[in-house]
């Protein structure tokens, strides 16, 4: 049995927990195959001062974890895993990869030293086919964010609560939106009612560019945490996300060329509920989308 036969059988086995595995090459840099919470696939042994790891491509996570396996000394792995139960077999093949150590070691401590370029290599052979996250659209709400809570403690980011716009305070809605486009100024409206609410409604517009001189998502939460805003509620809406703390992309960087702010009054173009007769859209249209062209509309800076 060579130590793609061993994996592949191991998760055919719907064990729960961790086994070593034994057919690695050098026994001295164990390797693991496991199954918990997030899925299954293989862990190995990573340090204490490892720097942390957050990676997603399609079905498959890279991540370090603390977790015990029985008999084993070790308490902080790296792991790779997968919650996809139809992918097991073509799954196997990066895991004994992921797995492997070298005669003496070398490919393993490659691995400890810097997981983020395996990751990467495995990414660009399957086709880079990476759901492409945009921080700068996020970038672009905690900068609002951070304007506003500055005046308005009672401000909230709320971005992935259904029925909400990207921040919320006691009297006010605030939608964000952000490009890298140097000159277009259009953005896309998701659905008829983005640009209603019962309060008070801003939108809040941002124009950025990928630059070394600028700030990152996590340059953000620091500078709002100072301000006061809690660190907890930050992360917890930047996992909810898909950008938990650890992940690479957090620290991508984006500079601000402009920043323009529009009330969403009736002189406003959008298509609400009101555009349609009897101010109602009709039975049979579940959702607008829609784009609009920003130049022309009275605005101030933020």
């Amino acid at each position: 049995m060579n130590l793609l036969s061993e994996i592949r059988e191991d998760f055919t086995s719907k064990l729960n927990g961790g086994r070593e595995l034994l057919q690695v090459e050098n026994k001295e840099y164990p390797a693991f195959v496991i199954r918990n919470e997030d899925g299954y696939g293989v862990a190995v042994p990573y340090p204490d001062n490892g720097v942390a790891v957050a990676e997603k491509f399609e079905s498959c996570r890279l991540h370090t974890r603390e977790f015990n396996i029985a008999g084993y000394p070790y308490n902080r792995y790296l792991t790779l895993t997968s919650y996809s139960d139809e992918l097991w077999f073509e799954f196997a093949s990066v895991c004994a990869q992921f797995a492997e150590t070298g005669e003496s070691g070398e490919i393993r401590e490659k691995l400890i030293k810097d997981p983020l370029s395996w990751w990467n290599d495995w990414r660009e052979l399957l086709g880079n086919s990476l759901s492409e996250h945009k921080p700068y659209s996020v970038i672009g709400e905690m900068m609002a964010l951070d304007k506003l809570y500055g005046d308005d403690k009672s401000i909230l980011w709320s971005a992935t609560e259904a029925g909400t716009h990207d921040i919320e305070s006691s009297n006010g809605s605030f939608e964000v939106k952000s490009t890298l486009k140097r000159y277009d100024s259009t953005i896309v409206v998701h659905g008829q009612h983005q640009l209603e609410s019962k309060k008070r409604l801003m939108l809040y517009f941002c124009r950025l560019e990928k630059s070394q001189l600028g700030v990152s998502i996590n340059d953000m939460v620091e500078r709002l945490v100072k301000k006061g805003y809690s660190r907890d509620e930050l992360n917890k809406e930047l996992f909810r996300m898909g950008y938990e703390a650890g992940a690479s992309v957090r620290d991508e960087k984006y500079k601000c060329l402009e920043t323009r702010k529009y009330e969403i009054n009736d002189d406003f173009p959008k298509i609400a509920d009101s555009s349609f007769v009897g101010d109602h859209i009709p039975n049979s249209i579940v959702e607008i989308d829609y784009t609009v062209d920003l130049d022309g509309i009275d605005y101030t800076p933020w």
